[in-house]
């Protein structure tokens, strides 16, 4: 008796999935649509394994992302946005933001896979949702999406890049420890904090930070096509800084301006409100009004999560 409730108690299961895999495949209801949340800040774990400073990527990032438990990066999320475009019925995937930043390579390799998964599926629609920030490289993923909806109180922006770092020159001369760097290449032994900063060094690092700045603009560029307000912004950045002996600015340094980015590429940030008046988001909301409102109140969210990265190091202390 106990076998045969089983059974048909799994007939039951199964037939309620297939009925419901059959409404969802064939007459599409209820609407389905994926759910893939990145949280945290943007890094490799061998990066956090490594013991890289993670404030020289996002100052804000809190402690958990040091122990790897909230990172976001390819390597983690790949798999999970294949399934999430992938799976049978989806109308959209909703993807959740809530990050400072980081590495500028890895907010670009995601952007890149999205875009790719945005082409292979042209019929699933790419929707962000924007939670307290979607900054710096938070703001790169998020350009990838058909339409960006923050929260009047989110922090969106920043679209800029930096390098932070010290200087132990004088520490060590009071020490009486001297630095020997040997190197074969001019540019090698740049920016070496214990050695004082020479003009080219400087220049070279200048140079790559204005590349990675203008990969970064063209990203936001081609992903906000014709929606960014690039005067309203540079009137915004002109209005927002020390007093000037006239109130508005003229014609042409509204224009220079506008033409500089000024407002939108200089890494200001602003509040999810003014962000969609600067078109650097399409809507204010929150992500089940919004999905409801789209899909109807009978919509289905899926949460895929990514894949945890496996510690083989850690694993193999229980073995030594």
């Amino acid at each position: 008796y106990e076998r045969l409730s089983w059974l048909v108690t799994a007939l039951g299961r199964w037939s309620v999935g297939a009925v419901r895999t059959l409404f969802v495949r064939t007459l599409h209801f209820p609407p389905t649509v994926t759910l893939v949340t990145m949280r945290g800040l943007i890094a490799t774990d061998d990066e956090m394994r490594t013991g890289l400073s993670y404030a020289m990527l996002a100052p804000e990032a809190a402690p958990a992302e040091v122990r790897g438990e909230s990172l976001v990066n390819l390597g983690r999320f790949e798999k999970a946005l294949d399934r999430a475009f992938s799976m049978p019925g989806a109308r959209a995937v909703a993807l959740l933001i809530d990050s400072p930043g980081g590495s500028p390579a890895q907010s670009s390799l995601l952007h890149r896979k999205l875009l790719a998964l945005r082409r292979r599926h042209p019929r699933v629609k790419l929707l962000a949702f924007v939670e307290d920030s979607a900054a710096s490289g938070g703001y790169y993923i998020a350009c990838a999406a058909d339409e960006i909806v923050a929260d009047a109180n989110s922090i969106v922006g920043s679209i800029g890049v930096i390098s932070r770092g010290f200087g132990f020159v004088k520490s060590l001369k009071k020490k009486g420890v001297e630095r020997r760097v040997h190197a074969a290449g001019d540019s090698k032994s740049g920016l070496d904090p214990y050695l004082p900063m020479r003009s080219a060094d400087l220049a070279r690092q200048r140079r790559l930070l204005k590349e990675l700045h203008a990969n970064f603009i063209g990203a936001v560029q081609a992903g906000r096509k014709g929606r960014l307000k690039r005067d309203e912004a540079a009137l915004l950045c002109y209005n927002s800084t020390e007093p000037r002996l006239f109130a508005s600015p003229g014609r042409r340094t509204l224009a220079r301006m506008a033409q500089r980015g000024d407002g939108l590429f200089d890494g200001s940030v602003y509040s999810g409100a003014v962000a969609q008046a600067l078109g650097l988001v399409d809507g204010v909301g929150e992500m089940s009004t919004e999905l409801q409102r789209r899909y109807g109140r009978a919509v289905r969210v899926v949460r895929v999560e990514p894949e945890a990265p496996v510690d083989y190091r850690r694993l193999l202390r229980w073995f030594l």
